[in-house]
C-alpha cells in the first residue's frame, strides 16, 4: 500500500529543496549584508527614540572649535584640564574622553600631569586607550593595548591608575556600526570598551561582576544580550546630534579663558542655567577633517547622508546599556521555523489557489511578515530575520508554480494523446486552453450524437474476400471519420460498421446540433463520391443510414476504475441510435 502519493513526493522534495536553498544562499556574505540593510531600514522607519535620555551629552570639537580657538590642532593638555575643571564646575556626573591621550605631549610634559591631576581631583573621568593589531610576515598577527599616558594608567606613588576604556570599534562587512564589544580579554588582562567602563564607574560595578554567561554578559545587575562572542547590539537613539551637542571651545569660554574675538564667557551662563548639572558628557571630535566619523543605521536618513562622529557612537552604546533597551536577535532555531512555515504557507496558498491567485496570497503574506519584522522591532526591540522568509516565500511561490506548470502540461499532454484519434485538433486544443478535462464520472448536458450504420454489410461481407472487405471497411471509416472530425465531432466508437460521435464535448460549442447535421451533409457528400469512383470500376460501394437527435444526456469516463470510457448514455443517445435504424422504414439516409 502506498502512503505518500507520487503527487505528495514531488512536493515534500520542492519544499526540501526550497528549504536548503534558502539556508545555503544565507550563508552567503551578500545576503547576510542584505539582512543587515533591513535591520537599518528599521532604524531609519521608527525614527529618533521618544523616550530618549536626556542625560547624555556630547562635547565636540567641531568647525566651531577651529574657528573659535586660535591654537591649532593638536591643542595643549592644559585645555583638557580646563573643560575637566569646568564640567565637575557645572555639576557633571561622569567626563567621558573619546580622545586618546597615549603619547606624552612633548612640547610641555608638564602638561600631562595637570590632565592626570584634575581628573583625579575630579574622581569622575574616563580616558581612552585603544587594541592595536597588527599582522606581520608568515600570518603573524600582534596584538596589544595603547595605554593611555603613564600619569594616567601607571601613575606610580602609590596612586591607583584612572579609569579608562578601550575605543575599539565594530564594524560589519558593510563597513557599517552595528554592534559594540563588552570587554577584550589580551594576555591574560581583562580590557572594558568605553561605554562599559563608563557604565562600571556610573554604578560601581567591580570586576568580578562582570563575566560572560553564554547568551549574555552580566555586568552588574544588567544581562547584555549577545550579538556575537563579544558584542552587542547598539539601540541608535536616532540620527547624529540627536544627543544635546555643545561645542568644545563654549566649555573652555569662561571668564579666565579668552577666545578673542569670539570670546563671549558662554560657560558662565550654561554654570548658571544648569546644562551639565548630573549629565553624562562624551568628549570627541566631530570635525570632518579629523576623520572619526562612521556610518551608521541611520546615515541615510530624512532624504540626507550624514556619517556619526565616533564619539556618538560610545554615547548610543551606553545609552543602550543605561536603558536596557537591548536588541535581541530571533533564535537561529526559531529563525529556522520562520522559514519553513513561510515556505508551507505559500506553497499551500499556490497549490490551493492556483498560480494567479496563490500569487497574491504570497504577496499578502510577503507585506504582513514585513510589517511584523517592523512592529516587533519598533515595540519589542526584537530583530525578526527577514531575506531569509523573504527568499523562502519567493522559491516556495516559484516551485510550486514551476510544479504546478509541468504538471499541467503532462496532464495536457496525456489528454492529447489520448482525445487526438477521437476529436478533431482544434477541439482538443480548445479543451487544453480551458482546462476543463473530463475526470472520471458523468455530469448530464444538452449535447447531439450522430449514429451511421452500413446497409447490408453482412450481404456484402459475404460476396467479398476478407482483404477485401477490410480494405473497403477502412476506407469508409477513414473517410468519415475525418469529416466528423472536421466538424469539430468527437469520435466515441466504431461499433462493427457502426459509426457513433457526439457533438459539443469534451470541449462545448453552442452550435453542436448544426456541426452535427453539416457533418452527416458532408458524409453522405464524400459517399456519393466514392460510390461513383467504385461504379466506374464496374464495382459496388456501400450505402449507409444516420441518425442526429439534441437531447440531454450524461456525458464523461465511464465504466469501471480498472477499465473506462470518455462516452455518453441516456435515453437521448437510444432515440439517436433508432432514428438510424428508422431510415430503412421511410428509405432516407438522413433522420
Amino acid at each position: 500500500m502506498q502512503l505518500i502519493s507520487r503527487k505528495n513526493l514531488t512536493v515534500l522534495a520542492i519544499l526540501l529543496v526550497a528549504g536548503l536553498l534558502t539556508a545555503i544562499l544565507g550563508q552567503f556574505s551578500f545576503m547576510r549584508n542584505l539582512e543587515l540593510k533591513t535591520v537599518d531600514f528599521r532604524f531609519r522607519l521608527r525614527g529618533p527614540l521618544a523616550n530618549l535620555d536626556s542625560s547624555l551629552v556630547i562635547v565636540a570639537i567641531d568647525d566651531q572649535t577651529f574657528a573659535s580657538i586660535p591654537h591649532k590642532w593638536p591643542y595643549p593638555r592644559s585645555y583638557y584640564a580646563k573643560l575637566i575643571r569646568n564640567l565637575d564646575e557645572a555639576g557633571a556626573r561622569l567626563i567621558v574622553f573619546d580622545l586618546e591621550f597615549t603619547e606624552p605631549y612633548v612640547q610641555d610634559p608638564a602638561q600631562d600631569q595637570e590632565l592626570a591631576r584634575a581628573a583625579r581631583e575630579s574622581g569622575k573621568v574616563v580616558f581612552a586607550g585603544k587594541l592595536v593589531t597588527e599582522f606581520g610576515g608568515a600570518q603573524t598577527i600582534n596584538r596589544y593595548v595603547l595605554q593611555p599616558i603613564a600619569p594616567i594608567s601607571h601613575p606610580g606613588d602609590s596612586l591607583a591608575p584612572l579609569p579608562w576604556g578601550l575605543v575599539n570599534i565594530v564594524e560589519d562587512n558593510d563597513g557599517f556600526l552595528r554592534r559594540y564589544f563588552v570587554l577584550k580579554e589580551i594576555g591574560g588582562q581583562r580590557y572594558y570598551s568605553l561605554a562599559v567602563e563608563a557604565y562600571r564607574q556610573l554604578f560601581s560595578v567591580p570586576d568580578d561582576q562582570i563575566r560572560d554567561a553564554g547568551k549574555e554578559f552580566v555586568v552588574g545587575q544588567l544581562h547584555v544580550p549577545k550579538a556575537s562572542p563579544e558584542t552587542f547590539m547598539i539601540n541608535y537613539v536616532g540620527p547624529t546630534r540627536t544627543f544635546h551637542t555643545y561645542s568644545f571651545a563654549n566649555i573652555l569660554d569662561d571668564f579666565e579663558f579668552d577666545l578673542g574675538d569670539e570670546d563671549t564667557d558662554i560657560f558662565e551662563m550654561h554654570k548658571i542655567w544648569g546644562t551639565f548639572q548630573n549629565k553624562i558628557v562624551f568628549v570627541g571630535a566631530s570635525a570632518q577633517e579629523l576623520q572619526d566619523v562612521k556610518l551608521t543605521p541611520f546615515f541615510q536618513y530624512a532624504g540626507t547622508k550624514q556619517k556619526m562622529p565616533g564619539v556618538e557612537v560610545h554615547a548610543n552604546a551606553l545609552h543602550t546599556l543605561l536603558t536596557r533597551q537591548f536588541l535581541r536577535r530571533f533564535p537561529r532555531g526559531l529563525s529556522a521555523l520562520v522559514v519553513l512555515l513561510m515556505l508551507v504557507l505559500t506553497m499551500l496558498f499556490v497549490y490551493k489557489l492556483k498560480p494567479l491567485r496563490g500569487g497574491g496570497a504570497a504577496l499578502v503574506l510577503f507585506f504582513g511578515y514585513l510589517v511584523g519584522t517592523y512592529l516587533a522591532f519598533a515595540n519589542a526591540n526584537l530583530i525578526l530575520p527577514f531575506i531569509s522568509p523573504a527568499l523562502a516565500i519567493a522559491l516556495g511561490f516559484l516551485g510550486g508554480t514551476a510544479h504546478l506548470y509541468v504538471a499541467e502540461q503532462r496532464e495536457k499532454m496525456r489528454y492529447r494523446q489520448i482525445f487526438q484519434k477521437y476529436v478533431s485538433q482544434n477541439v482538443v486544443e480548445k479543451m487544453l486552453e480551458s482546462g476543463e478535462y473530463p475526470t472520471f464520472g458523468g455530469e448530464r448536458k444538452v449535447l447531439t450524437v450522430l449514429f451511421s450504420d452500413i446497409r447490408q454489410f453482412t450481404n456484402f461481407s459475404e460476396k467479398h474476400s476478407p482483404d477485401e472487405v477490410v480494405q473497403r471497411l477502412s476506407e469508409y471509416l477513414t473517410e468519415m471519420t475525418e469529416i466528423i472530425l472536421a466538424h469539430d465531432g468527437t469520435l466515441d466508437k466504431y461499433v462493427g460498421d457502426e459509426i457513433m460521435a457526439v457533438f459539443g464535448a469534451p470541449f462545448f460549442f453552442k452550435d453542436h446540433a448544426a456541426k452535427a447535421c453539416r457533418a452527416a451533409i458532408g458524409m453522405m457528400k464524400r459517399l456519393g463520391e466514392l460510390r461513383a469512383r467504385y461504379a466506374a470500376r464496374n464495382g459496388e460501394y456501400f450505402n449507409i443510414g444516420i441518425g442526429i437527435h439534441t437531447g440531454e444526456m450524461v456525458v464523461g469516463n465511464l465504466g469501471s476504475r480498472q477499465l473506462f470510457d470518455y462516452t455518453v448514455i441516456g435515453d437521448a443517445v437510444n432515440l439517436g441510435a433508432r432514428l438510424e435504424g428508422l431510415n430503412k422504414f421511410y428509405g432516407t439516409n438522413i433522420i
